[in-house]
């Protein structure tokens, strides 16, 4: 172990795993934040054949496969009992006509009415927002033919300390810091430079600030939707244009708020194909909306959402330049001068290399627990750092520049210095990191849309 991971296991303990051996005994079937929390309960202090088998065969007993459910289902009713690995998830029913208040869905089992007890939800009230990854034990009573949830473990953590990672952050330098970061995300920071670490960083921004629009397009196989996919419970990723209305705003048949509801952050992912076929009218004015005002309306009801943007695509194949890049990648709907003025900034992937070789690509080195790392990332959400970006005038900019640069920036500060203690040479370079991503935004509008009004050149200067 490096000095910097030898600190961080000190400092945190069981919050910190070896990334290396994790992700190379990835438990399949299961989202990353829930095989390193298994990991982690069996294979407390070292990963090895035996622990690891362990951890299999428990999975194997409990987990069901699509196939077997009406097998599970048989044990359940010959047993009236069974204990099972499950993303759990709980409605509550004021419809006067039908006589249950809470409706509890079960995935592998094909079943979206089964009760629970009380105490759980009392204890879990996640299982009422997004769902909890956890063992669940079943029971089946003959006499109703009712199925109950009656205990419940989470392999989610539910409660963390933000104080504690913002106090011992000042530990650490920046270098080690950003490092610690990357091995937690799964990569190996010996491949990339300073400015690509912070590129790379900046993809986690949607996940640490709310109601912000970003996009970022690079070579396939840079990792785009890798953090969105196994880092973070309160991420949601959704390939190209296929989600309605009722999945991302709101069902009107069954009364249940949509995805922008239900997540921090929503990733659409191969947005470059919706350039063929744009989204759906009613999904596009909607979405207009939103990113605007930070609500939406649906059929007569109206949602106030936090939930952030990320849209992530392929560049064009053949020779790449960066002038009308956007034209080329999306679809004539969201070219105007307002859709585009709604984007906070684009983030270069363009600048990061494909990884190719899995033994060089992946982290070698410690870095913060998947489920530990989810949380943190979810309260950085309630952080306030405007005593910083309120240092930065800025010159050039409209109330929209301001505030998506001033969005970006405070990104890059949670992420990298969550203590928010940062030195001028440190602040300029976010501060030139954020504009950048705008600055782009701002001259792909102008030289799509012709408006002079984005003809300009955004500065900034660092105030006492």
């Amino acid at each position: 172990m490096d000095l910097w991971e030898k600190n961080l296991k000190e400092n945190f303990g069981s919050a910190v795993v070896d990334k290396s051996k994790a992700i190379k005994n990835e438990i399949r079937g299961l989202p990353r934040y829930v095989s390193e929390y298994l990991l982690g309960f069996f294979c407390e202090g070292e990963i090895n054949k035996e622990n690891l088998k362990e951890a299999n065969d428990y999975i194997h007993e409990h987990r069901i496969d699509a196939r077997e459910k009406e097998v599970f289902k048989h044990k359940l009713v010959r047993n009236g009992s069974l204990k099972l690995i499950d993303k759990f998830k709980v409605k509550i029913n004021l419809n006067k006509s039908k006589n249950k208040t809470k409706l509890m869905e079960i995935p592998s089992l094909g079943i979206n009415d089964a009760e629970v007890d009380d105490e759980i939800l009392e204890r879990n009230d996640r299982l009422m927002i997004d769902g909890l990854w956890g063992m669940g034990e079943l029971i089946y009573r003959e006499n109703d033919k009712e199925i109950s949830l009656v205990k419940f473990k989470p392999f989610q953590l539910s409660e963390i300390d933000l104080e504690e990672l913002v106090e011992v952050r000042r530990n650490f330098t920046s270098e080690e810091w950003l490092n610690i970061m990357i091995s937690t995300v799964g990569l190996n920071y010996e491949n990339y430079s300073r400015r690509e670490k912070i590129i790379l960083l900046s993809r986690l921004i949607p996940m640490v600030e709310n109601n912000i629009f970003m996009m970022e397009f690079g070579r396939p196989g840079t990792g785009k939707t890798y953090a969105y996919e196994n880092i973070s419970s309160y991420s949601r990723v959704i390939s190209g244009s296929q989600v309605t209305g009722a999945q991302l705003f709101y069902n009107l048949n069954t009364k249940q708020d949509g995805l922008l509801v239900q997540y921090d952050v929503l990733l659409f992912d191969e947005i470059d194909k919706i350039q063929k076929t744009g989204m759906h009218e009613d999904v596009l004015n909607k979405l207009y909306q939103y990113l605007a005002s930070g609500k939406f309306d649906r059929g007569g009801v109206e949602r106030v959402s936090e939930c952030s943007i990320m849209m992530v695509g392929n560049l064009p194949t053949g020779e790449f330049r960066e002038e009308l890049l956007l034209a080329r990648l999306l679809h004539p709907t969201n070219l105007n001068a307002a859709f585009l003025d709604r984007l906070a900034g684009v983030v270069p992937g363009w600048e990061l290399k494909s990884l190719r070789n899995p033994e060089k690509s992946y982290t070698k080195h410690h870095g913060f627990a998947a489920d530990y790392f989810s949380e943190i990332i979810h309260k950085l959400r309630r952080k306030n750092y405007n005593y910083i970006t309120n240092r930065v005038s800025l010159k050039e900019a409209t109330i929209r520049d301001s505030d998506a640069i001033n969005k970006m920036l405070s990104g890059l500060i949670k992420l990298i210095y969550p203590n928010g203690e940062i030195f001028d040479n440190e602040l300029e370079e976010l501060i030139e990191t954020a504009i950048s991503f705008r600055q782009f935004v701002i001259d792909q509008n102008y030289a799509i849309n012709k408006d002079s009004i984005f003809d300009k050149k955004i500065s900034y200067e660092i105030l006492d």
